[in-house]
């Protein structure tokens, strides 16, 4: 039998309720060239049931012998792949009908692109749309404050994985192995993301990171991924980082709301030596993060929110109106 375009990888871990809707929409593809490859990673409901009810030849199923986790259970995926491109379909999600036909043209018409994203709809906890960087500087840029694709809306090309040997880490049991799979990605290819919304990725307690720390995860996370890109963080700086995404170790004060600002320029300046537009777009991305930082921060601390605005090039009426309504409701304690 000849191997088919595209491999769709699914691995099922206790998603019984929705791996049926997630099936059905990868097989109503208008793009029909594929195998749908579903890695059981022996979980402990119906899942798995579910899905050998549907009878479609284009369906492939591999039993891990244990529990081996998501990311080696997608290696396993990655390692078993028959198709040319691999498409990713998380089983509580859903492909819309033209996603394979739109990924698949696109990858074909850019063969120096190895990674390609969508835009997604969010649905389930949350409704909105994800929107992901188009050109593989914008994604490579942002790469160490976010993911340049979205691994679940995201086709690959199994040549590029294979010739790095890039693969999820092994062994890795808390969330963000997709992240750290695009950063060791990033060294094989190139990114693209189509501004269409292609994929819904469901949001809600079946996923991975539901009901967990994330403070304690992303300080893992983000350790692991500045050391792939050569930048060693302290213990402040690596607290600076979660800061800036909003995760904090301690309440925001005065003088951390300084020292965060101090490592916005500092890490411009440490990443000048990976590639000559990075220093730019990271710096868009810095300057987002840190003008949205000011409700959350006005919020629990009225010096910290002024001492925001004080260091920022935004100081619109609007914000020190909010401040000071803050303050007035006690809603931010002052803070030294």
């Amino acid at each position: 039998m000849a191997a088919p375009r595209v491999t769709v990888l699914t691995t099922l871990y206790n998603k019984g309720p929705f791996v049926e809707e997630a099936v059905r929409s990868a097989l109503a593809q208008t793009f029909t060239d594929f195998e749908l490859l579903v890695v059981d990673d022996l979980g402990t409901d119906d899942g798995m049931d579910r899905v050998r009810r549907f009878d479609d030849p284009r369906i492939r199923i591999i039993t891990n012998p244990v529990n081996l986790g998501r990311a080696d259970a997608a290696n396993r995926g990655f390692d078993e792949a028959r198709g040319e491109y691999i498409a990713i379909l998380e089983a509580d999600d859903i492909m819309m009908p033209e996603r394979l036909a739109e990924q698949v043209a696109f990858l074909d018409a850019h063969p120096e692109v190895g990674a390609l994203g969508t835009y997604v709809r969010y649905f389930g906890r949350i409704d909105s749309v994800g929107q992901w960087p188009l050109t593989d500087s914008e994604c490579r840029g942002r790469i160490l404050m976010a993911d340049p694709v979205l691994y679940p809306s995201a086709m690959f090309r199994k040549a590029h994985l294979d010739a790095k040997g890039v693969r999820c880490p092994a062994g890795w049991r808390v969330p963000g192995m997709d992240y750290l799979f695009l950063c060791d990605l990033a060294r094989a290819t190139r990114f693209a993301n189509l501004p269409k919304e292609l994929t819904r990725h469901r949001l809600g307690e079946q996923n991975m990171r539901h009901g967990r720390d994330p403070v304690v995860d992303r300080a893992v996370l983000y350790r692991v991924v500045f050391e792939k890109f050569g930048i060693p963080l302290s213990e402040e700086e690596l607290e600076l980082q979660l800061m800036l995404h909003d995760l904090h170790t301690a309440p925001p004060t005065s003088e951390r709301v300084k020292r965060l600002n101090a490592w916005c320029d500092e890490l411009i300046r440490r990443v000048r030596h990976l590639d000559p537009d990075t220093p730019v777009v990271l710096g868009r991305e810095v300057q987002r993060r840190w003008d949205r930082l000011f409700f959350r921060l006005a919020d629990r601390s009225t010096a910290a929110g002024f001492t925001h605005l004080r260091l920022s090039r935004d100081r619109r009426p609007d914000r020190w109106r909010y401040l000071l309504a803050t303050a007035l409701r006690g809603g931010g304690k002052s803070s030294r």
